[in-house]
């Protein structure tokens, strides 16, 4: 057994325990059958969404990356099933990422896909979902990662695209489903991989946090009117950060930023009132980490982590009420190139279960359930 500790708020130390503690949870995949579909495409994320409103989390897959390949929409058959699939548009696409909204408010719902350096498309829904109808947004960019929000708080969704080497975009909505009007943030040096909206300095506005490749994380403050000059970095500038996501581990009331990178320590940065996130904490293990998410997946009500690795096993750090983790590896004769980890209840227990978007290999899921 092995630890490993940081200064925090609520306990004089921070313990991650390493194997030979009881779980409260398993993670169950049954020997793969748990899948989302079985080709082996390059998949770079998937998004769990309700797609058709029956209640059940269906799975928007973004395949292809650098390549052309086909996105798909798979259908929850309420049990974690998904045995019926829909393309998503007529041509093939290089794809990072699928994010879906009703974006021209019409009462059906629409999906976003953001591409690498091809155009990035609405596709419309309508009574028959044929999702026939498309339009594009952005520029033509090598845009890496996709959010939806109401960035301007006029009621309509707005979307915001993360772009390697090149300005990030916010594209605001006209309500319609038109999406001319763009700001711009960050630049072309810029190699952001992900952002995050949230209100972080709870002024009522939302702001943006970056995941950077070979740069510092940045936080972009949001005065009111879209303009973001008020910008403040953290983490290391040589970590290679692919991933970040965002909680309140401590529950001191200031919101914390997880960051997964690839080949180096994946850390916590504890906010505070000052939004100086000083405080950290970094994992012992250097890992590849193409994707971190936060989560409760045992409804406890302290927050647990899931980190998805490139080439390596991927894990699952359980949140205790002492302020400690426990960690827990998921199958350890899987070592895929894990481009993503999503989280959603597919089966409808309780329980947020975890998928793995995988690339050159099946997409996984693992059942999460209580012991």
């Amino acid at each position: 057994m092995e630890k490993i500790r940081t200064p925090i708020l609520f306990l004089a130390f921070l313990t991650i325990t390493f194997s030979g503690i009881a779980q409260e949870v398993t993670f169950f995949n049954a020997d793969g059958f748990f899948s989302i579909g079985t080709q082996s495409n390059r998949t770079a994320s998937i998004t769990l969404f309700d797609i058709d409103k029956d209640g059940n989390l269906d799975a928007l897959v973004a395949n292809g990356r650098h390549w052309a390949e086909q996105n798909y929409i798979y259908y929850n058959d309420g049990k974690g099933g998904f045995k019926v699939a829909q393309p998503i548009g007529k041509f093939l696409d290089a794809s990072y990422a699928i994010k879906s909204a009703d974006f021209n408010n019409d009462g059906f719902t629409d999906i976003a896909v953001a591409n690498d350096n091809i155009p990035n498309k609405i596709y419309f829904g309508s009574s028959n979902q044929n999702f026939d109808n498309e339009s594009t947004f952005g520029s033509i960019s090598p845009s890496r990662n996709l959010e939806i929000t109401d960035i301007d708080n006029d009621g309509d969704f707005d979307l915001i695209l993360s772009n390697r080497k090149a300005e990030n975009e916010i594209c605001l909505n006209d309500g319609r489903g038109n999406f001319e009007n763009t700001i711009t943030f960050g630049n072309e040096s810029d190699q952001t991989i992900q952002t995050k909206v949230i209100d972080i300095n709870k002024d009522g506005f939302l702001d943006l946090v970056t995941a950077e490749r070979q740069k510092k994380n940045k936080i972009y403050i949001n005065d009111g009117k879209q303009n973001f000059i008020k910008t403040i970095a953290f983490g290391k500038e040589e970590d290679e950060t692919r991933s970040i996501d965002i909680g309140d581990f401590d529950k001191d009331g200031f919101l914390d930023i997880v960051t997964g990178n690839l080949g180096s320590k994946n850390s916590i940065y504890f906010g505070d009132e000052n939004l100086s996130f000083n405080r950290v904490f970094h994992f012992k293990p250097e890992r590849n980490t193409s994707s971190i998410k936060i989560s409760d997946l045992n409804q406890d009500g302290y927050l647990d982590i899931i980190e998805g690795n490139s080439e390596e096993r991927n894990y699952v750090y359980l949140g205790q009420k002492n302020g400690t983790f426990t960690e827990i590896g998921l199958r350890e004769d899987l070592k895929d190139d894990t481009y993503n980890i999503e989280v959603g209840d597919l089966n409808n227990d309780g329980f947020p279960d975890i998928v793995e978007s995988n690339s050159g290999t099946w997409n996984i899921y693992y059942r999460t359930q209580k012991k």
